[in-house]
């Protein structure tokens, strides 16, 4: 594994326990990747010993610097939640087959929780194609639909994107008009009517993207047009 030196330019809260961080090289170089893949981030644990985690890349390729969401869960985010403007890091990538195939006619990504920085990626792409696509994104809370100010407006300017959040715990704000509870079959199939000829991307717990992609396959989505990233 080869890791570069980058910093930390930019550090912005997303809720309580939710942050993304920009990278950049003094340099200015930004390494080829592609939306989906990830990278090894890299910091000294309480022993001084470099340990890495992979973190999905939720920029887009022609954004400034890498951009990582990253939850407040585990050890390694509490290494990262000391970081400041102008910390170092060492960084590694990209890795990864999670990624988009330039095939498609049209794409459905559904993600839960922090599993839309992956998706984020993949979602400017597409728009930047042309493509038809939507997003479910699931969280307990409003405050957990990470992103939501910038998919919702994606999905005012761009009629070929459309945007289906959804609320899983019982707190909904007053005069929610999105959708409520896990993502399921029969969520998407209302929203877009059918299945057929549209190519699934599925990012977030193995509960969640695992169980998912069994009830895809078991309504008839062939399993080559269903791709997931799970973790847990």
């Amino acid at each position: 594994m080869d890791f570069k030196e980058y910093f930390v330019t930019e550090i912005r809260d997303e809720s309580e326990d939710v942050r993304t961080f920009r990278l950049k090289r003094h340099d200015g170089v930004i390494p080829a990747y592609q939306p989906g893949h990830f990278f090894l981030l890299q910091l000294p644990d309480s022993t001084g010993k470099p340990t890495h985690r992979p973190y999905s890349v939720a920029s887009a390729p022609w954004e400034d610097g890498l951009q990582f969401c990253v939850k407040l869960k585990g050890t390694f985010p509490t290494y990262l939640w000391k970081l400041k403007v102008g910390s170092r890091i060492m960084v590694s990538g990209p890795y990864g087959i999670f990624l988009l195939n330039p095939n498609d006619t049209e794409r459905v990504f559904v993600g839960g929780g922090v599993g839309i920085s992956a998706l984020r990626s993949m979602i400017l792409q597409t728009i930047r194609e042309g493509k038809k696509s939507c997003l479910f994104h699931s969280a307990h809370t409003k405050e957990g639909l990470i992103y939501y100010s910038e998919i919702k407006a994606l999905s005012e300017k761009n009629p070929h994107f459309k945007f289906y959040p959804s609320i899983t715990g019982e707190n909904r704000p007053e005069g929610w008009d999105g959708l409520s509870g896990r993502i399921n079959v029969e969520m998407i199939k209302a929203k877009l009517e059918s299945l057929v000829g549209k190519t699934f991307y599925l990012c977030g717990s193995k509960e969640m993207a695992g169980s998912l992609a069994i009830s895809l396959a078991s309504a008839g989505v062939p399993k080559e047009r269903i791709k997931k990233d799970e973790w847990g």
